[in-house]
């Protein structure tokens, strides 16, 4: 199903993150609460030896199901815009099932990273904005590395490369001030997105291209 002229796994996941926040604003609010303090991604559950008897399969889901929750309506739109805007150019490239699995991978990495800098926080990690840094940074490589008909959205390397810089000092910048400078609520995981970025800037390299006919990649 195409969204704004998307790719068809991209258009997945939008759909799915937008189904489950619909879903959890519509629940009450206790029991919305509950599902995501056991979905989201909490290091103490991790650090502590015995988080795994505690709630096996919080325990094991987490890692995954914390990129599909939200805290809010602007944190959602942000994120599938994000998604829309680099996920899009990356699975071109790609098969749906390369492209979910480096997405995936880029979640997890962002989640690791949070969790190196928060080993004991029992604050929930949520959205999925560490896989999709994964897709900015995997833009990024091609874009910095690549021809110049390489189908990503910059066309050179100066822009991608002024672009990427501009990225990680925002996120470092809103990692300190948080969301108080726009009138929200709430911390940016500047750690989870820079996790997510250098997985993606490190193995999209290992993801075969494929050439799709009438793409013009």
């Amino acid at each position: 199903m195409p969204i704004f002229n998307t790719s068809p796994m991209v258009s997945r996941l939008v759909v799915a993150c937008v189904i489950v926040h619909v879903v959890v604003i519509l629940l009450p609010i206790p029991v919305a609460l509950e599902l995501i303090e056991r979905f989201a991604f909490v290091s103490a559950r991790y650090t502590f030896g015995s988080g795994w008897q505690v709630d096996p399969v919080a325990y094991g889901l987490a890692p995954f199901t914390h990129m599909f929750l939200h805290g809010g309506f602007i944190h959602l739109l942000l994120n599938m815009a994000m998604l829309l805007a680099f996920g899009t150019p990356i699975e071109r490239r790609m098969t749906a099932l390369s492209f979910t699995v480096l997405y995936v991978i880029c979640g997890l990495a962002g989640a690791l990273l949070w969790a190196v800098f928060h080993p004991v926080a029992i604050s929930p990690l949520l959205g999925a904005s560490g896989a999709i840094s994964g897709m900015v940074g995997a833009v990024g490589w091609i874009s910095l590395t690549g021809g110049p008909d390489n189908g990503m959205p910059f066309h050179n390397r100066s822009a991608a490369l002024v672009f990427v810089v501009l990225w990680l000092v925002f996120n470092f910048v809103f990692g300190i001030i948080g969301l108080a400078l726009f009138g929200m609520e709430g911390d940016v995981a500047w750690e989870a997105h820079l996790g997510g970025f250098i997985a993606g800037f490190v193995l999209i390299g290992f993801f075969k291209r494929v050439r799709r006919p009438g793409a013009g990649l």
